[in-house]
């Protein structure tokens, strides 16, 4: 998530629409790396989907469980970031943590968002696969649409409309595979793909604020952190027998240094370079990526059904994302008293995506100084 000009600072002008400083006359933001920034996002997205089948690969394969699984991705990754934050602004970490009301949003962010995403996201994998359950939590954007409507006091625009429908056409296509009176998905993946649709919606309302004030690596990492330590004391990995030979073991380091690390920092590049609305559109390419490396590597089966339903989700994030120059929504602004976002999406990923899932045109300014990661 990240532009190749210094980024724009909480105070800049610029930062306050999402746009990066040194915007050209008439409001066009310059983007001299924009292809670098495309390829970046996308490949983060691929990455994202590619973790999702790792962790299939996991449970089918090894049957590792999802409460190890979460558990030991979330420590790993809660590592990088606090490391990251610690080595970057010490200080700052001090400060969050006496915040009361930021650590208060950061711990439900942890349950509601990262820790309740991982398990439904992981146990809806496990049950009827990595591309069916991506696509089903990319219904969370649907909600975080409705919710900004409430929020705003105002009906759906026919657009929003248009991708609610794509919505529920899509669910009912994979569900069904075209039979209205079956259930091809098992019912219980279904629900937990539902459940991580509802998460997904938290991950992407719940931590705005503290993004605002304390930046993407700096509230990931506390909230990693936090949703780790809620884990282990709940599902007690160390009494989870898991032997695994050392190809289950590289597919879990892919989990989480491609699947989670670097297709966090591609992605920060991606909105550095892009921006972030195109970034978080290219970055759909997540469901699309799993359905299509399960069907090759795993050797899922691909029906005309599963590629109908997968369009037409793909179809509703198009249509409920804010688009590039629309006047941001009112869930965008940040809080009063409070520094302006910088430009990009700070969202802390573990998969778009699921972790992090996708970008969130929820939180598209809220990166602020985490883009100095990006190259120039």
């Amino acid at each position: 998530m990240g532009d190749s000009r210094p980024a724009a600072r909480p105070g800049d002008p610029a930062a306050a629409d999402g746009e990066p400083a040194g915007a050209v006359a008439g409001g066009a933001p310059a983007r001299p790396h924009l292809a670098r920034g495309v390829a970046c996002a996308l490949a983060g997205g691929v990455f994202w989907g590619f973790s999702a089948n790792c962790a299939e690969v996991l449970m089918g394969t090894w049957a590792v469980p999802v409460e190890w699984i979460t558990c030991a991705r979330l420590v790993c990754a809660a590592a990088f970031f606090l490391a990251l934050a610690v080595a970057r602004e010490g200080r700052r970490v001090l400060a969050v943590l006496a915040d009361g009301s930021s650590l208060a949003r950061i711990a439900g962010f942890a349950i509601l968002g990262i820790l309740l995403t991982q398990v439904s996201y992981l146990s809806a994998i496990g049950l009827a696969g990595a591309g069916t359950a991506l696509l089903l939590e990319q219904l969370g954007l649907v909600l975080v649409m409705l919710f900004a409507c409430l929020q705003a006091r105002r009906s759906p625009c026919p657009r929003e409309l248009a991708g609610l429908a794509c919505a529920l056409a899509g669910v009912v296509l994979i569900a069904t595979q075209g039979d209205l009176g079956t259930l091809a998905v098992p019912l219980a993946g279904l629900v937990w793909g539902l459940v991580s649709a509802v998460s997904l919606a938290f991950y992407n309302l719940m931590p705005v604020r503290p993004l605002a004030r304390y930046g993407s690596f700096l509230v990931t990492g506390v909230a990693m952190a936090l949703a780790g330590a809620v884990a282990l004391i709940a599902f007690r990995p160390w009494e989870q027998p898991v032997v695994l030979p050392p190809e289950g073991w590289a597919v879990f380091a892919a989990i989480v240094g491609v699947g989670t690390i670097l297709a966090y920092l591609l992605f920060v590049q991606g909105i550095k370079d892009a921006g972030p609305v195109r970034a978080g559109l290219l970055g759909s390419v997540e469901p699309v990526s799993a359905l299509v490396i399960s069907a090759v590597w795993l050797g899922t089966p691909v029906s005309p059904w599963d590629v109908a339903g997968a369009a037409a989700i793909v179809a509703m994030i198009f249509l409920v994302s804010q688009r590039e120059g629309a006047p941001a929504p009112a869930r965008d602004a940040p809080p009063s008293g409070s520094p302006a976002p910088a430009g990009g999406d700070a969202a802390p990923i573990l998969s778009a995506p699921s972790a992090a899932a996708p970008a969130s045109p929820a939180r598209d300014a809220a990166l602020g100084d985490d883009a100095d990661l990006a190259c120039d």
